[in-house]
């Protein structure tokens, strides 16, 4: 019997088509992964702000900031020069569809943002538009103008509320919580003001379609200076992504945006003055050193260059250590953060620094590592500066 039966079988086997059998040509192909979405509270002082990073957010943001509103009436849509009109339009249908009356405004561009006259023209708009503190106001394009916006909404009708649409990666971790200061008189970057924005949407394919290489690079840089001024945590966080960021990856893009946000949030918001002034860490002598190379040395150079020559000034006076410095200069090197390679006068950059203290404050001190995770200002004595000036500049 059993015999029979596997007779049976190899028959019924012998006659029975063959299994199909998955080929390279067949094989289903892996689903493409999602693209990252994150979103962030961000402590501000005296307020939060919800970061918002992923891909689409121009398409659907719109529903979120009707519920934060409440009741939508009239929303003034500020536009900088050049901004990408398909994002504009998409952010434009969805408020409408979402209730609001939607004024279009226009924001300068670049230095133009930046005087403390721009303010009127701006505040002008939105008188227009019959904005008040119940409305809503969606800034779109780069750092000064989404700063001239963050300013102007923190005062008219005493707030009304912010949404900032940055356009490139150097903007993006800049411009939420630590906004531009504003010029006055032929003086740069006089007028400070907080972070006072509700949201920031930081849409990846946006920022990726419209930053420059330089903007790119600019944003590691605001990176290592965040983190550096935050907590070893964060820097070591950086550090462990840093190849993947080179690499393009979205998702350690995404959680590298967030994290610097985050971490310059954290400082800024402080309650401790010293913690709070760390957000400087290394723009005192990146402005310096603007004032004095051609203006075709990336802005990205610079503040790298600031970073690095703020670690040996450090380690020099005994508060940094050599293996920290040298792990901050791989992570700028790892980052693909150049160095100033034009020859600078030693001594007109001696006095660009000094004139960039003193025009703040009546006392020369400079935001100085003294461990990773920490900075602080400290006085510098002038022999000591110079000696480092010229040795930086006999190095170019």
């Amino acid at each position: 019997m059993t015999e029979e039966k596997n007779q049976g079988l190899s028959a019924a086997a012998e006659g029975a088509e063959p299994a199909a059998v998955a080929t390279p040509e067949t094989a289903p192909e892996p689903a493409a992964p999602e693209p990252p979405k994150r979103r962030q509270w961000v402590t501000l002082r005296g307020s939060s702000m919800d970061l918002r990073v992923g891909v689409g957010l121009a398409s659907g943001c719109a529903h979120d900031l009707a519920s934060a509103v409440g009741r939508p009436r009239a929303c003034a849509l500020a536009v900088e020069k050049g901004a990408p009109a398909d994002v504009v339009e998409e952010l434009r249908r969805g408020l409408t569809d979402q209730g609001f009356l939607v004024h279009p405004c226009e924001l300068p561009a670049g230095g133009e943002a930046r005087g403390f006259s721009a303010l009127e023209a701006f505040y002008a708009q939105l008188a227009r538009a019959e904005v008040t503190a119940d409305d809503l106001v969606v800034a779109v394009g780069g750092e000064a103008s989404l700063s001239l916006a963050a300013a102007g909404c923190a005062h008219w009708c005493s707030q009304t509320m912010a949404a900032l649409f940055p356009t490139d990666f150097a903007s993006a971790v800049t411009c939420g919580v630590t906004p531009r200061a504003l010029d006055v008189a032929g003086l740069p970057r006089m007028v400070a003001h907080d972070g006072t924005a509700r949201f920031e949407l930081c849409d990846l394919g946006v920022l990726a379609a419209h930053s420059a290489p330089d903007d790119v690079l600019l944003a590691r840089a605001h990176m290592v200076a965040a983190a550096m001024a935050d907590s070893d945590k964060a820097f070591g966080k950086l550090w462990d992504a840093a190849d993947d960021i080179v690499a393009g990856d979205d998702a350690a893009l995404a959680d590298a945006l967030v994290e610097c946000v985050r971490s310059k949030g954290k400082v800024a918001s402080s309650s401790s003055v010293a913690i709070r002034q760390s957000v400087e860490y290394g723009q005192a002598l990146r402005h310096a050193l603007r004032s004095v190379v051609p203006a075709d040395v990336p802005e990205s150079a610079l503040l790298a260059e600031a970073l690095r020559f703020s670690a040996r000034l450090s380690a020099a006076r005994e508060e940094l250590s050599l293996d920290d410095m040298f792990t901050q200069d791989e992570l700028l090197e790892r980052l693909g953060l150049g160095a100033v390679e034009c020859a600078v006068d030693a001594d007109a950059l001696l006095a660009a620094i000094k004139k960039e203290r003193f025009s703040r404050t009546n006392r020369f001190m400079l935001a100085l590592p003294r461990a990773i995770g920490r900075v602080r200002l400290a006085s510098v004595e002038p022999d000591a500066l110079a000696e480092h000036v010229a040795a930086w500049c006999a190095s170019r």
